[in-house]
Formats: C-alpha cells, structure tokens, sequence
C-alpha cells in the first residue's frame, strides 16, 4: 500500500474546464485506488462539504495555483504527511516537490500563443509570469515519472517541444462529456430566451479559440435569420474580440446551468468551434451527443478526437468557414452520438497509470 498526495484544488465548475476535470476525476479515483491512501489536497471552500471514502485524508491547501508560495508551502505539507508519490490533474507542481509525481498536461496552448495579446497584464509582469512558464513546464515535465494527457496530439506536441521526454512516459486518456449530455429528452423547458435560429460557439475568447473568424462569417453569411449565441466568460478577452462587431444577432450567455446549456446545445441548428489549438475537443462531442451538427477547424486535434462525424474548414479562412455552415444548416440533424466513454472509464485509465507507478515505487524499495 502506497501513501498518494492528490492536488485537487482545482475542484468545482468554477474553474471552468480544469474544474469540471478534477471534480469528475475525483468522483472515482478513490474506488480504483482503494489499496491506498489518498491524501487530498483541498481549499477551504471544499474542504468541509466533501465526503471520501475511508482511505482518503482530506488536507486543507489553499496555497494559490501558480504562485511562488506554492513552490514552499505544498512541498512541506508532502513532508510532513510523508507520501510516496504527488498526482496532479494540472502541470504545476513544485519545481523541487521531494517525492515523485505524475502530471497532466491538458495542453501545450501557452507555449504556442505568446505575443501580448494573450494576456491583460502589463507586459514587463506578462514577460515574467512567461518565463515562470516556461521554467515550471519544462522541470515538471523532466521531473515527472508519468505524463498524463488528453490525445496524441498533445503527446506529440511534448515530444517535439521538450526531446528529453522519453514517449512511454506519456499516457494519452480521452476525457469525457458530462453525463447529463448521455440522456435524451430531457426537459429543456428552461427559461431562455434564445432565437429560433442561432449558429452556437461555447467557450472562452482568448486568441487561440478564433472567434473572430466566426464572427466575420456570420457577417458574410448576410442572413438576417441567422444569429450567433455565444456562451463564455464576460472578460476582457470576450469585450476586445466583439467590440469591431454589430451586436444584432449576436447573443451573449454566460454562468449558464449544466441544464440551460444542454438546452443550448439542444436548440441550435450547429455548433461551431474555430479554434487554432486545443488539448481536445469536449465541446463538439457535447454537441454531437444531443444530435447538434459540428462545424470544426481543420487542426489535428480536432481530426484525432471527431475523426468524420464533423464538418471542417480551414481556421483562417472566413469563406471556407461560410461554406461550411451553408452545407450543415441545409443537411438535416444528424442522430445523436452514442458514446461509451464516461469519466467513470477515464479515471480507471488513470488509475492504472498510478497503480503502475505506486508498483514501481515498491519494486524499488
């Protein structure tokens, strides 16, 4: 029996994506690793309301993600608590952590996209927190004994950029929709006030996800039927990437309720999804399970995890895009996706890395 620290201060949807990871991984880690004990790292939020199995430990950490006292502070809690072995559900872990770790990298986004309109902050702190970056990423990767990631591409996308890494320490594990996008009708009567015809993009507005190129498409579809509902985060992002825009026909939605995005999802005649790099793709698979048709950027990730359920087009080109949409929204819906992966099957691939790691550690001693 191995004595596992779990990083799981990301957990709660407030964190968006890696929130939604962490809080469903966590949901089945400890049945998969039952012959161990699980210390949980928790914030203050969490910490009282959650409840674990027997051989889970909660620890109160609310030590703020990629900061200097983090560096300190979770290395000493690892000391004391006396673990054999630190898993993270992110790439940050403390540069020296005195125990070995397994890390995920969800993706390579902030290596690729670096010029200054990647971030709000003045740029002599942006040039910092940049080389923190670059520091932390590539320690945790040489230091890691085990790489967890979302796809191939990814997988490929470390090797290329960090030659060190040796290809069987990566672990490629698909994630998984959230289960309420496995369930058919569903009662959507929720109380949104969406048109009747409406192209659909969720997500955030950073400079990788390509919405602009979106929304000069539907400028040039010149359809006064046709409007865009955007569901992301109101930041300063989203404000700069819609301000050169007409607002008409362009709907904004945000805090939405795992239900009334179903419910978007349900009633939109396509999802779009333009981005230039991704670690996945959650959001088209969302789509295509309720029978929403997908309209994609033409970029290895997007062909790794859709392969031919989607429509593609070439991310920069506005009229490929326009060309596209025209062809799904005169094709009729496709059937719902059935999809046998589910974060119950996710955390069990998981577990089998951790498993192997924790064997390896006893073989060792």
């Amino acid at each position: 029996m191995a004595k596992l620290a779990i990083d799981a201060r990301f957990y709660g949807t407030e964190h968006t994506g890696l929130g939604r990871y962490t809080t469903n991984v966590l949901a089945h880690l400890p049945t998969f690793l039952k012959d161990h004990t699980l210390y949980i790292l928790l914030r203050k939020k969490y910490y009282d309301s959650l409840i674990f199995p027997s051989n889970c430990i909660k620890v109160l950490c609310d030590t703020p993600h990629y900061s200097l006292s983090e560096q300190i502070i979770i290395p000493l809690k690892l000391k004391t608590l006396g673990v054999d072995l630190l898993y993270t559900l992110h790439f940050n872990v403390p540069i020296i952590p005195g125990v070995k770790t397994i890390i995920t990298v969800h993706d390579l986004i902030k290596s690729y996209f670096t010029d200054s309109s990647t971030t709000t902050r003045h740029p002599l702190i942006y040039r910092l927190k940049r080389a923190g970056y670059n520091y932390v990423i590539k320690k945790s990767l040489e230091n890691a004994t085990s790489v967890i990631v979302p796809t191939n591409t990814v997988k490929n996308q470390i090797l290329a950029n960090f030659p060190s890494i040796a290809p069987e320490h990566i672990f490629p594990i698909p994630e998984a929709p959230d289960p309420i996008f496995a369930k058919q009708n569903l009662n959507t009567s929720a109380s949104l006030d969406l048109p009747q015809k409406y192209l659909l993009y969720v997500g955030n507005a950073y400079p990788h996800k390509n919405l602009s190129v979106l929304l000069d498409a539907l400028k040039a579809l010149k359809d006064p039927t046709l409007h865009l509902v955007v569901v992301s985060k109101l930041t300063p992002f989203l404000s700069r990437t819609l301000a050169p825009y007409e607002p008409k026909n362009i709907h904004i939605m945000s805090e939405l309720t795992d239900l009334e995005l179903y419910t978007v999802y349900n009633n939109a005649s396509a999802l779009v999804t333009p981005s230039l790099m991704e670690g996945y793709g959650l959001v088209g698979l969302e789509a295509l399970m309720l029978g929403t048709p997908v309209v994609a950027s033409n970029i290895p990730v997007y062909r790794e995890v859709y392969g031919k359920l989607v429509t593609y087009f070439e991310p920069k080109n506005v009229n490929d895009l326009v060309k596209a949409i025209k062809a799904v929204l005169k094709t009729p819906k496709p059937a719902p996706l059935s999809l046998t992966r589910t974060w119950k099957t996710v955390t069990e691939s998981i577990a089998e890395v951790l498993n192997a790691s924790c064997t390896r550690l006893r073989s060792s001693q």
